[in-house]
């Protein structure tokens, strides 16, 4: 049976490195001796792929950016894997250097998200890209992106969509009340592209009018100016006792289940994991009107779409759905599940990987 390598830069708790720790171990229930390698130290999915059988390795050696290449294509050298799955933008460039000076593993890399602009960076690893056997976007707008400005590539693209443990993630067998007070979950590190302080000056707006929410975010804060920026404008809105930022959970399919709605505010996205979980736990989605999203979320169906650019909007999409009558919610997150359980099938993506090994 081929020897799998999955490549990423660490096991920190995004959706990249959910749905890579996923896919090595379905290779591994089918047979494939498979490893994960990643070379920053965030171990969030480590405990399930050792849960799995699956050998998570942390090359500590490759940490420092100037020594990584070589780092790596010493271990690669030794480990021989027939296949080398990538994710994320560095270690798939560093695999294309490596086939591009002679090694001779098959090579499919990942495309995460939607490029917005073409920088020099952009340019070379599409450039390296000639090199690898497969590239797989999770999503169409990047298909689109790609095979407009790089045809050449054209023919090496296929799309695979996030899958979703739909066993996992599950509705409530409780069912929410859609009281007084609207639970907003959102889900996703602290980082520009979520559209965090917008979203914080929406939600003041909402409860200046009137509504009672309460919003819990989880995800990764990174301590950075960002960071600060987002922590500032929820002071300066004094929403504190109604918006709390959480760390990452281990269980957020339990967290989820505790929400009336989900929302996603993003200014770009690839595929969103957190939307597919969502939907797969039946819950309603608020989500901005961006890359992919238009595809999953049925605007009035299962969902409400806004524009991310607008606290207007955003806010006025919120209200809109606080005031729909309790069956229509309910009804949307019931198409959320429907979709969830027929678009987001994991041996649909196992049988898809398989197919380009």
């Amino acid at each position: 049976m081929k020897r799998i390598l999955c490549l990423i830069e660490s096991l920190g708790s995004g959706g990249a490195e959910r749905q890579l720790s996923g896919l090595a171990v379905m290779l591994k229930q089918r047979g494939y001796e498979v490893e994960v390698w990643y070379y920053i130290k965030q171990e969030f999915y480590l405990p399930f792929l050792k849960e799995n059988g699956v050998c998570g390795r942390y090359l500590s050696n490759a940490a420092k950016p100037r020594k990584r290449f070589f780092v790596l294509r010493k271990h690669i050298k030794a480990f021989k894997p027939d296949t080398i799955i990538s994710y994320s933008a560095s270690p798939s460039m560093i695999a294309c250097l490596l086939k591009c000076l002679g090694s001779a593993f098959h090579l499919i890399v990942s495309e995460r998200s939607t490029t917005q602009t073409i920088t020099n960076r952009v340019k070379l690893r599409f450039f390296l890209y000639r090199w690898a056997s497969h590239i797989v976007p999770n999503s169409s707008s990047q298909e689109v992106f790609i095979k407009q400005q790089f045809p050449k590539l054209k023919d090496k693209v296929s799309v695979i969509h996030n899958y979703v443990d739909t066993g996992l993630f599950t509705p409530s067998s409780d069912e929410l009340p859609f009281d007084d007070e609207t639970k907003i979950i959102c889900v996703g590190r602290l980082v520009l592209p979520k559209n965090i302080p917008n979203f914080i000056l929406a939600i003041a707006k909402v409860i200046n009018k009137g509504y009672k929410v309460k919003v819990d975010w989880f995800g990764q804060d990174l301590y950075d100016d960002y960071s600060s920026e987002c922590y500032k404008t929820l002071k300066e809105q004094s929403i504190s006792n109604v918006f709390t930022f959480h760390e990452p959970s281990a269980f957020i399919q339990e967290e989820y289940t505790k929400a009336d709605v989900f929302c996603l505010p993003s200014i770009y996205e690839g595929f969103p994991n957190v939307l597919c979980e969502a939907m797969s736990c039946g819950l309603p989605v608020l989500c901005s009107d961006v890359c992919d999203n238009p595809n999953i979320i049925q605007d009035g169906e299962n969902g409400l779409l806004f524009d991310p650019y607008s606290v207007e909007d955003i806010a006025d999409t919120i209200i809109r759905f606080i005031n729909l009558d309790i069956d229509t919610k309910k009804t949307m997150g019931e198409k959320s599940r429907q979709i969830a359980l027929s678009c987001f099938s994991p041996d649909s993506f196992i049988n898809k990987y398989i197919a380009i090994l």
